[in-house]
């Protein structure tokens, strides 16, 4: 279904990720050739040269792909309708629908060893999942659309924020299909060359996140992963069986999936330290180590039931990612789910709060010789989240206002800043105020500001 054996492909714009090979000539006898829909990473012409022609070809009813598959030497072709079915022997192949309105469809492949639907990257409503369980009413296999695809966003003016509303209405839909196993397929490729920039903004999820949010979902199911070279085995007795890298005719190269993390807020314009007051990189290296792994976690696990304690009902993992003046990066994640915190080194696909900042820029911050205006004005830093909460309905989406950021806690506003808002900022009569439980501070604009102590007479009005 869908062959695609070399790289690059999509008029050379597309990779596989996590990189592959594959190799042809060892590829095993089949019976029929299913194509899902005309575009290019499943309607892929070299590999469809390549491929013997004399087989039954599967496809839905598109002009275009029965004048291609014509031209390519294919004779046996057959257009399916939505919900049509193919049996040979004991064996049967029945369309699915899609309501993207490319002519295109998923299938199901059925026997007595059990149920298998590839939903392929098609949109599949609750009415088509009620019609294919009508039909096989136990799904063992579902291998799902999982990242939401959001190449093109920006090309038409779009947002580039996660799009936690369409991850709410597919995990309800995950959620009806009700499989033994879910199985997370239809995105295993990335941008390179000229199209390249597109990886930070296209691919929203990582698979590890969606496979911890799906044994959430539905925690009576198997979640399994599957990478190149993988072998996924439904057997009568056996039940499923997962074989890593037992293929004979495909084998990952290299797990290179942090190619395409998701970065929104760095898009088009890489966050760049120019360090104009030259500070000395090892200088910068050693102080921001020390920050991060020593001050910063010693503060967050101070006020871990306080200031950090909706970061612990929302399950957050902060991601720090500092670039210094030679380009290279550091990242820091913090895991606020445990009761006692360090920061690790290095990327985490679990994540779901981010905060980007430049060397100096941060350096700057805890020695107090600039503060967050002049970072604002730079465009030093940059954050976004994620945060969002799993279950068998949907998700529910954490407030802004709920997750502040660790940074704006930790470094608040700089003294002089206090004296210009000294005005507003006194203490207010219990009622009216909004201090933070012994923290000695108050939310205002969603800005946190210390709190400084005032004669009692004094009020605002």
């Amino acid at each position: 279904m869908d062959p695609l054996l070399w790289d690059p492909f999509c008029d050379g714009t597309n990779a596989s990720c996590p990189q592959r090979e594959i190799f042809p000539d060892l590829l095993p006898a089949y019976d029929f050739l299913v194509i899902s829909h005309k575009h290019t990473d499943h309607f892929d012409i070299r590999s469809l040269t390549y491929l013997p022609k004399h087989i039954d070809v599967l496809i839905p009813p598109d002009k275009l792909l029965m004048e291609c598959l014509q031209n390519l030497g294919y004779k046996h072709i057959y257009p399916l309708k939505e919900f049509q079915k193919v049996k040979m022997g004991d064996t049967t192949l029945m369309t699915t629908r899609s309501e993207v309105r490319v002519p295109e469809f998923g299938m199901v492949f059925a026997d007595p060893s059990g149920v298998f639907w590839n939903a392929v990257d098609t949109f599949f409503a609750p009415a088509t999942i009620e019609q294919v369980k009508q039909i096989f009413p136990k799904i063992d296999i579902f291998l799902t659309p999982w990242n939401v695809g959001m190449e093109s966003k920006y090309q038409t003016n779009q947002g580039l924020g996660f799009p936690f509303d369409v991850y709410d209405h597919l995990y309800r839909l995950i959620s009806i299909v009700n499989p033994d196993v879910v199985i997370p397929g239809a995105q295993g490729w990335k941008y390179i060359n000229s199209g390249a920039w597109q990886n930070q903004i296209a691919f929203p999820q990582t698979r590890e996140r969606f496979c911890e949010d799906m044994a959430t979902v539905l925690p009576q199911s198997k979640v399994c992963s599957l990478d190149p070279g993988d072998i996924a085995e439904l057997d009568i007795d056996r039940g499923f069986q997962h074989h890593p890298s037992a293929s004979s005719y495909a084998r990952m190269m290299v797990n290179d999936r942090e190619a395409i993390a998701f970065v929104p807020v760095n898009f088009h314009r890489d966050l760049q330290d120019h360090n104009p007051l030259g500070y000395p990189l090892e200088t910068l290296q050693e102080a921001i180590a020390h920050e991060v792994s020593t001050n910063l976690v010693a503060f967050i696990q101070e006020n871990l039931s306080t200031l950090f304690a909706e970061h612990q009902n929302w399950q957050v993992i902060y991601q720090l990612e500092v670039i210094f003046s030679d380009r290279q990066s550091k990242i820091w994640h913090i895991d606020l789910r445990n009761s006692t915190l360090t920061a690790v080194e290095g990327y985490n696909p679990l994540a779901n709060l981010f905060f980007y900042i430049t060397a100096s820029g941060f350096y700057s911050l805890f020695q107090k010789a600039h503060g967050w205006e002049y970072l604002v004005n730079t465009g030093e830093y940059r954050h976004f989240h994620k945060v969002y909460l799993p279950h068998s309905t949907g998700i529910s989406l954490a407030k802004s206002e709920q997750i502040i950021d660790p940074m704006f806690l930790k470094y608040p506003k700089n003294e002089d800043d206090l004296l210009r808002l000294e005005s507003i900022l006194v203490d207010l009569p219990e009622s009216d105020s909004m201090p933070l439980p012994n923290t000695g501070m108050m939310l205002l604009a969603n800005t946190f500001f210390k709190l400084r102590t005032k004669p009692q007479s004094t009020s605002i009005s």
